[in-house]
């Protein structure tokens, strides 16, 4: 177990629609880093990978924060948001995004046509983030793909509405989008 966010989508989504939810997501990276949720490729290592085909990040593995054994299957505290030092924090519940001096964890990995389809056509994913700074970037995709989407994306998360406030804060301020935690998980 650890604190997941999970979504499933139509198997195969149109060039155009994923162009746009690439393109979102490519335009709040500068934010992103600015909040201090720098990603990279799936392996944790150089740039996140964009193709007409795939969407592929994960957290920055070489991320330059103190290395911390303590904080291994975090999860968030209620209330918790925002993102700050591991110095002090053990396993357990977290006050805020921190990483153990590793921010990578596991990847999202999105496909524009996804092969492991039901027989309705639907595909599944998730991405368990442990409460790392990458966190915040893993929720704010969400909110594009939802936003796109619409009612053919649903999300389910480990989370509460507050650790989803600095995504929608974000995407609200770079896009305009106003999802409210009960819209993204409708």
């Amino acid at each position: 177990m650890g604190y997941t966010h999970s979504w499933s989508r139509p198997q195969v989504i149109t060039p155009a629609v994923f162009q746009a939810i690439t393109n979102d997501f490519q335009r709040v990276l500068p934010a992103l880093e600015a909040a201090g949720s720098p990603i990279a490729n799936a392996h944790g290592l150089e740039e996140p990978e964009f193709s007409p085909e795939y969407i592929r990040f994960n957290g920055v593995r070489h991320c330059g924060h103190t290395l911390n054994p303590e904080v291994r299957l975090p999860w968030a505290a209620n209330g918790a948001t925002g993102i700050g030092s591991n110095i002090g924090i053990s396993s357990g519940t977290l006050p805020y995004r921190t990483c153990n001096g590793d921010c990578s964890y596991e990847s999202v990995w999105f496909d524009r046509r996804d092969e492991d389809a039901d027989e309705n056509g639907i595909c599944g994913s998730c991405c368990k983030t442990a409460f790392r700074p990458y966190d915040l970037a893993v929720i704010v995709f969400l909110l594009i793909a939802k936003h796109h989407l619409r009612r053919e994306f649903q999300v389910s998360t480990d989370g509460e509405a507050k650790q989803w406030e600095d995504a929608q804060r974000l995407c609200a301020a770079e896009f305009g989008y106003t999802l409210s935690f009960e819209e993204v998980l409708a």
